[in-house]
Formats: C-alpha cells, sequence, structure tokens
C-alpha cells in the first residue's frame, strides 16, 4: 500500500494524518466482511482539486487523457473517491470536505475501500474501464452496456454505504 499526500496544507493534515492511521485497520474490517481482497492499492489524501487532478494524473497511463475536465464528475465536493489504476486501484479521500470530521473520514475510508475489494472482483475491472473509455469519449458503449454498468454502480455503492457501518469498529481500533 502506498500513502500519498498531495495539496495538503496544515489546516488538512489531521485528517491526513487520520487516514493514514486508519488505513490498514479499515482493509482488515472491509476484507473480511466483504470477502475479497483490496490487492495493489494507492490512497491518497487532497483537497477538492487535487482530487480530480488525481484521478486523470491516474487514468492518464491507461486511457492518454491529461484533461481534467474529459473526467466527469459529480458537483460539489464528495468526501471521496475510488478508480482503478495502470497497477491497482486509487482511493482519494477528501480532506477539505472531511476536515475536522473524524467519523466521516473513518466512513469514508471503509466506503473506499469496499469499492477497492469490489474492482478486484472477477469481471469488474474490465466493466469499470470500458465504462471510463465510455466516458472519455474513447470507445462508445451500447445502451445495453451502460445500462449493466450502471446498475453494477448502484449496487456496488449499497454496498459501500452498508459498510460504512462498521465506523465505530474502526474507531475503536484506532483509539
Amino acid at each position: 500500500m502506498r500513502f500519498i499526500t498531495h495539496r495538503i496544507g496544515r489546516q488538512y493534515q489531521a485528517t491526513a494524518d487520520r487516514v493514514h492511521a486508519g488505513v490498514d485497520a479499515a482493509i482488515a474490517i472491509v476484507e473480511k466482511s466483504a470477502r475479497g481482497r483490496v490487492g495493489s492499492l494507492e490512497v491518497a489524501v487532497t483537497n477538492t482539486a487535487g482530487m480530480w487532478e488525481t484521478v486523470v494524473a491516474a487514468h492518464e497511463p491507461l486511457f492518454g487523457r491529461r484533461k481534467s475536465k474529459e473526467w466527469r464528475r459529480n458537483e460539489g465536493s464528495p468526501f471521496g473517491t475510488t478508480t482503478v489504476t495502470s497497477v491497482g486501484v486509487l482511493v482519494v479521500i477528501n480532506a477539505q470536505t472531511c476536515r475536522g470530521r473524524t467519523v466521516e473520514i473513518d466512513k469514508t475510508l471503509l466506503h473506499e475501500i469496499t469499492h477497492a475489494v469490489q474492482f478486484n472482483r472477477p469481471g469488474a475491472r474490465d466493466l469499470l474501464m470500458r465504462s471510463l473509455s465510455n466516458n472519455y469519449g474513447l470507445t462508445a458503449m451500447t445502451t445495453a452496456e451502460a445500462a449493466a454498468a450502471n446498475r453494477q454502480v448502484d449496487t456496488d455503492e449499497r454496498e459501500a454505504e452498508r459498510m460504512e457501518r462498521h465506523h465505530r469498529q474502526l474507531a475503536k481500533s484506532l483509539a
């Protein structure tokens, strides 16, 4: 596991420290509950703007794209995001949104690591790669393929949201 900080000022250091301290325990909780493995993992802590820069930089070797405006993202400031990289999975935690919210840091870490496990399941990485390739405008998905990908995203999100309930267990392991 590789830990990265990007665009982190002093005001976000406590968030970065909490993520760094909790990542191994969160992995253990998620792998046990989700019955899967995280695999090769990078964890980055950054601010809102840095989130999308980090994701796009991770995608460049995969898709040859560097323009952040091509990355279709949710509006607002999410707590975190997870994506595939050329060597595994990247979890990005938004220190700006999580700042001073220990419970949210823990929930976000569990949520995003759940996605890392999901992306290592058979066929999941290929489906995500096709979906991202579609989002970057490189290869189009059929309507049926896009619908199937969206259903999988919804299923994965529900599982990741359920995993957040383990935040007290994570906090206890860090006490």
